[in-house]
Protein backbone atom coordinates (compact mmCIF):
# COMPACT_ATOMS: atom_id res chain seq x y z
CA UNK A 1 0.00 0.00 0.00
CA UNK A 2 1.44 3.19 -0.93
CA UNK A 3 0.59 6.45 0.82
CA UNK A 4 -0.45 9.50 -1.26
CA UNK A 5 -0.76 12.86 0.15
CA UNK A 6 -0.63 16.61 -0.92
CA UNK A 7 -1.63 17.77 2.45
CA UNK A 8 1.27 20.11 3.84
CA UNK A 9 2.91 17.36 6.50
CA UNK A 10 2.87 19.56 9.32
CA UNK A 11 -0.64 20.44 9.24
CA UNK A 12 -1.45 16.60 8.92
CA UNK A 13 0.22 16.22 12.34
CA UNK A 14 2.67 13.62 10.35
CA UNK A 15 5.54 16.29 11.26
CA UNK A 16 4.79 17.89 14.19
CA UNK A 17 7.74 19.42 16.25
CA UNK A 18 10.06 17.67 18.56
CA UNK A 19 9.04 18.51 22.20
CA UNK A 20 12.17 19.48 23.89
CA UNK A 21 12.09 16.27 25.61
CA UNK A 22 12.01 14.26 22.67
CA UNK A 23 14.97 16.73 21.29
CA UNK A 24 16.73 16.04 23.96
CA UNK A 25 16.54 12.56 23.65
CA UNK A 26 17.41 12.11 20.01
CA UNK A 27 20.50 14.16 21.12
CA UNK A 28 21.85 11.81 23.71
CA UNK A 29 20.99 8.99 21.13
CA UNK A 30 22.75 10.46 18.63
CA UNK A 31 25.51 10.97 20.75
CA UNK A 32 26.12 7.09 21.82
CA UNK A 33 25.59 6.71 17.96
CA UNK A 34 28.28 8.62 17.31
CA UNK A 35 30.76 7.01 19.32
CA UNK A 36 29.67 3.24 17.99
CA UNK A 37 29.95 4.44 14.43
CA UNK A 38 32.33 7.03 14.09
CA UNK A 39 35.17 4.47 13.55
CA UNK A 40 33.28 2.13 10.90
CA UNK A 41 30.89 4.40 9.66
CA UNK A 42 28.52 1.68 8.54
CA UNK A 43 24.42 2.63 8.17
CA UNK A 44 22.04 -0.24 8.62
CA UNK A 45 19.74 1.16 7.20
CA UNK A 46 18.76 3.14 3.40
CA UNK A 47 16.39 5.97 3.31
CA UNK A 48 15.59 6.30 -0.69
CA UNK A 49 13.71 9.20 -2.20
CA UNK A 50 13.07 8.86 -5.62
CA UNK A 51 11.46 12.25 -7.59
CA UNK A 52 10.14 11.96 -10.86
CA UNK A 53 10.79 14.32 -14.12
CA UNK A 54 8.70 17.67 -12.94
CA UNK A 55 10.71 18.02 -9.93
CA UNK A 56 12.47 20.80 -8.53
CA UNK A 57 13.60 22.18 -5.26
CA UNK A 58 12.27 25.41 -5.62
CA UNK A 59 9.22 24.00 -5.75
CA UNK A 60 6.79 21.15 -4.46
CA UNK A 61 7.52 18.17 -6.10
CA UNK A 62 5.80 14.91 -6.43
CA UNK A 63 8.46 11.49 -4.79
CA UNK A 64 8.40 8.57 -3.42
CA UNK A 65 9.88 7.38 0.07
CA UNK A 66 11.54 4.04 0.59
CA UNK A 67 13.09 2.53 3.54
CA UNK A 68 15.45 -0.65 2.91
CA UNK A 69 17.42 -2.72 5.33
CA UNK A 70 21.17 -2.69 4.45
CA UNK A 71 21.82 -6.17 4.26
CA UNK A 72 25.04 -5.80 2.28
CA UNK A 73 26.86 -4.45 5.06
CA UNK A 74 26.30 -7.11 7.24
CA UNK A 75 25.51 -10.70 5.41
CA UNK A 76 27.01 -10.10 2.01
CA UNK A 77 23.56 -10.20 0.80
CA UNK A 78 21.27 -7.95 -0.98
CA UNK A 79 19.18 -5.04 0.98
CA UNK A 80 15.25 -6.09 1.83
CA UNK A 81 12.67 -3.32 1.85
CA UNK A 82 11.13 -2.45 5.31
CA UNK A 83 7.46 -2.12 5.48
CA UNK A 84 5.32 0.24 7.65
CA UNK A 85 3.16 -1.50 10.12
CA UNK A 86 -0.99 0.32 8.82
CA UNK A 87 -2.06 0.32 12.09
CA UNK A 88 -2.22 3.88 12.79
CA UNK A 89 -2.94 4.20 8.92
CA UNK A 90 -5.99 2.15 9.46
CA UNK A 91 -7.16 2.84 13.03
CA UNK A 92 -7.16 -0.24 14.80
CA UNK A 93 -3.97 0.76 17.17
CA UNK A 94 -1.36 3.84 17.18
CA UNK A 95 1.80 1.84 15.71
CA UNK A 96 3.74 2.57 12.80
CA UNK A 97 6.75 0.43 13.45
CA UNK A 98 8.54 -1.11 10.35
CA UNK A 99 8.53 -4.48 9.49
CA UNK A 100 11.63 -6.03 8.32
CA UNK A 101 12.36 -9.14 5.84
CA UNK A 102 12.80 -12.11 8.55
CA UNK A 103 9.75 -10.83 9.51
CA UNK A 104 7.41 -12.00 6.02
CA UNK A 105 5.70 -15.54 6.17
CA UNK A 106 4.27 -17.08 3.60
CA UNK A 107 2.67 -13.65 1.58
CA UNK A 108 1.59 -12.14 5.54
CA UNK A 109 3.71 -9.68 7.48
CA UNK A 110 4.19 -9.75 11.17
CA UNK A 111 4.94 -6.39 12.65
CA UNK A 112 7.04 -7.47 16.04
CA UNK A 113 5.84 -4.08 17.85
CA UNK A 114 1.97 -4.74 18.21
CA UNK A 115 2.67 -8.14 16.84
CA UNK A 116 -0.55 -7.85 14.26
CA UNK A 117 -0.42 -10.03 10.96
CA UNK A 118 -0.96 -8.44 7.81
CA UNK A 119 -1.55 -9.23 4.04
CA UNK A 120 0.74 -8.34 1.45
CA UNK A 121 -1.44 -5.70 0.08
CA UNK A 122 -2.22 -3.68 3.88
CA UNK A 123 1.32 -2.67 4.60
CA UNK A 124 2.51 0.97 3.98
CA UNK A 125 5.43 0.21 1.17
CA UNK A 126 6.47 4.03 0.02
CA UNK A 127 5.20 7.19 0.71
CA UNK A 128 3.95 9.37 -1.84
CA UNK A 129 3.99 12.86 -1.40
CA UNK A 130 3.81 16.72 -2.97
CA UNK A 131 5.83 18.48 -1.02
CA UNK A 132 8.61 21.44 -0.49
CA UNK A 133 12.29 20.60 -0.41
CA UNK A 134 12.01 21.55 3.09
CA UNK A 135 8.97 19.38 4.05
CA UNK A 136 10.90 16.57 1.99
CA UNK A 137 13.52 17.34 4.51
CA UNK A 138 11.32 17.05 7.23
CA UNK A 139 9.99 13.98 6.65
CA UNK A 140 13.58 12.36 5.82
CA UNK A 141 14.34 13.83 9.16
CA UNK A 142 11.48 11.79 10.65
CA UNK A 143 12.23 8.33 9.72
CA UNK A 144 16.04 8.90 9.60
CA UNK A 145 15.24 9.27 13.91
CA UNK A 146 12.96 6.32 13.85
CA UNK A 147 15.87 4.77 11.98
CA UNK A 148 18.03 4.63 14.83
CA UNK A 149 20.15 7.12 13.15
CA UNK A 150 21.57 4.80 11.13
CA UNK A 151 20.95 5.50 7.45
CA UNK A 152 22.23 6.17 3.77
CA UNK A 153 20.11 8.74 2.53
CA UNK A 154 19.61 8.07 -1.55
CA UNK A 155 17.95 10.62 -3.79
CA UNK A 156 17.30 9.27 -7.03
CA UNK A 157 15.89 10.85 -10.56
CA UNK A 158 14.05 9.51 -13.60
CA UNK A 159 13.08 11.07 -16.58
CA UNK A 160 9.46 9.30 -15.99
CA UNK A 161 6.14 10.01 -13.66
CA UNK A 162 7.01 8.10 -11.07
CA UNK A 163 2.91 8.77 -10.00
CA UNK A 164 2.38 6.45 -13.13
CA UNK A 165 4.23 3.73 -11.84
CA UNK A 166 2.83 3.84 -8.30
CA UNK A 167 -0.65 3.60 -9.30
CA UNK A 168 0.26 0.74 -11.10
CA UNK A 169 1.43 -0.66 -8.13
CA UNK A 170 -1.24 -0.19 -6.44
CA UNK A 171 -3.71 -1.41 -8.59
CA UNK A 172 -1.66 -4.53 -9.08
CA UNK A 173 -1.13 -4.64 -4.99
CA UNK A 174 2.60 -5.91 -5.52
CA UNK A 175 5.79 -5.43 -3.26
CA UNK A 176 7.29 -2.38 -5.59
CA UNK A 177 7.76 -4.65 -8.95
CA UNK A 178 6.43 -1.57 -10.67
CA UNK A 179 8.54 1.46 -8.77
CA UNK A 180 11.69 -1.33 -8.78
CA UNK A 181 11.52 -1.12 -12.75
CA UNK A 182 11.62 3.20 -12.39
CA UNK A 183 14.25 3.00 -9.14
CA UNK A 184 16.89 0.77 -11.02
CA UNK A 185 17.34 2.95 -13.86
CA UNK A 186 18.98 6.22 -12.17
CA UNK A 187 20.61 6.57 -9.23
CA UNK A 188 21.75 9.84 -8.21
CA UNK A 189 23.56 11.12 -4.69
CA UNK A 190 24.22 9.58 -1.53
CA UNK A 191 24.45 11.09 1.72
CA UNK A 192 26.20 8.29 3.79
CA UNK A 193 26.06 7.76 7.44
CA UNK A 194 30.06 8.56 7.69
CA UNK A 195 29.92 11.92 6.22
CA UNK A 196 26.36 12.73 8.31
CA UNK A 197 28.51 11.51 11.21
CA UNK A 198 31.04 13.97 10.09
CA UNK A 199 29.01 17.19 9.24
CA UNK A 200 26.52 16.97 11.78
CA UNK A 201 29.90 16.23 14.56
CA UNK A 202 32.04 19.62 13.80
CA UNK A 203 28.33 21.22 14.74
CA UNK A 204 26.01 21.37 11.60
CA UNK A 205 22.25 20.90 12.28
CA UNK A 206 20.97 17.09 11.04
CA UNK A 207 18.20 19.32 9.52
CA UNK A 208 20.18 21.91 7.73
CA UNK A 209 22.13 19.08 6.25
CA UNK A 210 19.64 16.81 4.91
CA UNK A 211 17.76 20.13 3.48
CA UNK A 212 20.97 21.04 2.05
CA UNK A 213 21.49 17.57 0.55
CA UNK A 214 18.11 17.49 -1.00
CA UNK A 215 18.41 20.32 -2.70
CA UNK A 216 21.95 20.00 -4.20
Amino acid sequence: MTIVSSTPLVEAGILAPLTPEEAAAVEAKKQAMDKVLSTAGLAKYKIEIMFGKNYAPSKPSHGAMSFWESGSKFHGGGDTVLYICPGRHKGINECEAFIPDHWHHHGFLVCPKCHKMWKGEDVVGQIMAVLTARDWTRLTLKYYLRLELSADIYIKYHPSDIRSAAQKEQERQQFGEQLDVVRSKRASKIYPLRNIIKDTSAGAALEDRIFAFIVS
